[in-house]
């Protein structure tokens, strides 16, 4: 069925070279929520559309010799097709995972846009993806920063990923940076990302290490986001390392992760973060739970503030009703520390309002996969 709606689509665009094409695949997810939430002053009820859905369309051609192309073309959706920002309003924006490359025996090669090695090293133990407790607002991160300094989906990327061998693989990528003419004094930005992971039967094991070299000062000129001007320009360089490990004991599946995010004078973003989670199955029912912490951050001279860190904790339930249709109750809380300004991410962004505020919500939604 996913073939024949693929190929009536490639038609209705008059594509040939698509609509020739016999395996392409499209994909996806739904996932909407109606939440409550309260940023330290105030509190709303609103509908959110974003939490991560998108739809994709993937295939590949078989070149002989055990090698062949294979290419993706991926979108964020919104199907109430509006957004608070004007710019974004509409059922597609934003790009996700779009590439071309080649597979075999050697692995995988794609060049496009791309998850980071380090952004998908720990993604399988993040159990409130695609909603208010997703790990996002407090890994990868830094407070006040609208969207993650680390855990990056990248343009101008270039990625390796390997085959398995016993369980065990490893990934990698470099960014290019601007597509543009070097400012007078500064270099043009760049980042490269590794990542190793054992994973076989109960076992999940995981490190991974970025680096993004010759960035600009200020938080606010986030790396690698797709959308703005890679990695933007300067003569700064920050790193992160990640460690992340899980493990399943029957129906109850565990996940601790721990991250050090640094960086030279001036990045204001240097700090340590861990967490724990944990997930556990009855039936069509999961019962999710997680907490972490981060620490103070640095500011811009290098010098650790007090109290500018946070705690952030979820519960939550998960009904399945089909293997692709699942209702999902969340509550999510980040306790910030009295000048800490963290917000709670995914979806639409609970910005808190004052340094030191309690951010919270409640979110009730479907996710449907396709």
């Amino acid at each position: 069925m996913k073939k024949i709606l693929a190929v009536a689509i490639a038609t209705a665009f008059a594509a040939p070279a698509f609509a020739a094409t016999s395996n392409v695949d499209v994909y996806g997810s739904i996932n909407l929520s109606y939440e409550n939430v309260d940023n330290g002053v105030a509190d709303w009820n609103r509908m959110v559309t974003n939490n991560n859905s998108f739809i994709g369309f993937k295939g590949s051609e078989d070149l002989g010799g055990g090698m062949k192309a294979v290419w993706q073309l991926e979108t964020n959706i919104q199907p109430d097709g509006s957004q608070s920002n004007a710019a974004d309003a509409g059922v597609f924006y934003g790009t996700r995972n779009s590439f071309l490359g080649l597979a075999g025996g050697f692995g995988t090669v794609v060049a496009g846009t791309h998850d980071t090695p380090y952004k998908m090293a720990t993604g399988s133990l993040d159990v409130f993806v695609g909603t208010l407790g997703d790990y996002n607002a407090i890994f990868g991160n830094a407070a006040g920063n609208a969207s993650a300094v680390f855990d990056l989906r990248t343009g101008n990327t270039i990625a390796y990923l390997s085959p398995k061998f016993g369980g065990f693989d490893v990934k990698a990528a470099y960014v290019s940076g601007l597509e543009a003419a070097e400012p007078a004094g500064q270099n043009t930005a760049s980042a490269y990302s590794l990542s190793g992971t054992y994973a076989n039967g109960p076992l999940f094991v995981t490190a991974a290490y970025e680096k993004h070299n010759d960035v600009a000062g200020t938080t606010t000129a986030q790396a690698c986001n797709v959308g703005a001007t890679c990695l933007g320009s300067g003569t700064l360089s920050r790193d992160a390392i990640k460690l992340g490990a899980g493990y399943k004991f029957g129906d109850l599946k565990l996940g601790a992760i721990y991250e050090k995010i640094d960086g030279d004078t001036g990045t204001a973003v240097a700090h340590d973060t861990w967490g724990l989670n944990a997930a556990y199955g009855i039936g069509a029912i999961t019962l999710k739970a997680s907490f972490a912490t981060a620490s103070d951050i640095e500011n811009a001279a290098g010098v650790e503030v007090a109290n500018t860190g946070a705690d952030m904790w979820a519960l939550g339930v998960d009904y399945s009703l089909s293997k692709r249709t699942t209702v999902q109750l969340t509550y999510a809380n980040m306790d910030n520390d009295s000048a800490g300004t963290w917000d709670l991410g995914q979806g639409q962004q609970v910005v808190n309002a004052l340094a030191g505020a309690e951010v919270k919500g409640f979110g009730l939604g479907v996710k449907h996969t396709f």
